[in-house]
């Protein structure tokens, strides 16, 4: 029997599939402490609270401590990265709080039913972040607040910057819907319906030889794997041969003498008044 080709659908569920495996347990070891600093402060008791892209789970944890005995929601598109969430907040022995499959441009939600959202690393992959920030808008009460925090590849250093290295960067941002999207967080805030707006950012540095030739490592194994190899090759971006040089360059740059790397994640606060 003639297998059928595969679709361009299926090459991305696919792929899909392989990204959230390979960051699933880095993203796993977020935590609200960390990852939502800036956002606690302005979280009470008795809230309820919406994290839209929850992914694994582990900041909504510590965001259904900071609202208990309110209730935190967790919802994100994937069926086994809610999964996965669940059984964390299982094996934590976390109470508060609840996971959904959702869409955050759909959510399945009444009109002003929350007191707070959260959103992290979700917004440089939406084809529409607008839509999704009018949608958890449409869903916090009137004096409500929410936290976005995301990258942005305008702000990220590195040095000893080689060619290679700048088109592994290109290549990188290219795979996100919008990499640049950090510096525009509490424009989009406003734009969305939120009466106010407050833009922040917390900087992120690499500069011990244990810590970059770890992190050269991780890089050169990721562009090196099969399913990016063939997500790239697919849509022409570059060949297999330049992606090997990007990683072998990854790989240089880890075990550089002072080898240095920094970025912002960028952050911003909005409110429902």
């Amino acid at each position: 029997m003639n297998q059928q080709p595969e679709t361009e659908t299926q090459r991305d569920e696919a792929f899909d599939a392989w990204l959230r495996s390979r960051h699933g347990g880095a993203h796993a070891r977020r935590t609200a402490e960390r990852n939502a600093a800036f956002f606690l402060p302005h979280l009470t008791p008795g809230m309820r609270l919406l994290d839209a892209g929850c992914g694994p789970g582990s900041i909504t944890i510590g965001l259904a401590a900071a609202v208990a005995p309110g209730e935190a929601v967790g919802i994100d598109m994937s069926v086994d990265v809610i999964a996965d969430a669940r059984a964390l907040a299982e094996s934590r022995g976390a109470t508060g709080l609840r996971y959904e499959q959702a869409d955050v441009c759909a959510l399945p939600f009444e009109d002003a039913t929350f007191d707070a959202a959260f959103m992290h690393a979700v917004l440089q992959h939406l084809p529409d972040p607008l839509a999704a920030l009018r949608e958890v808008r449409r869903v916090l009460r009137p004096g409500g607040i929410i936290g976005v925090a995301d990258a942005d590849f305008d702000g990220a250093i590195m040095a000893p910057m080689t060619p290679a290295l700048a088109m592994a960067g290109a290549m990188l941002g290219r795979m996100r819907q919008n990499a640049y999207i950090g510096k525009h967080l509490g424009g989009l805030l406003r734009e969305a319906g939120f009466a106010r707006s407050q833009g922040l950012a917390q900087a992120s540095a690499e500069g011990t030889p244990e810590i970059t030739k770890l992190n050269g490592e991780f890089w050169a194994s990721y562009i090196e794997a099969p399913e990016l190899i063939a997500h790239i090759e697919a849509r022409g971006w570059y060949t297999r041969e330049q992606m090997a040089e990007m990683a072998g360059a990854y790989r240089a740059w880890g075990a550089s003498p002072g080898a240095f790397s920094a970025a912002f994640w960028c952050q911003a606060l909005g409110w429902a008044d």
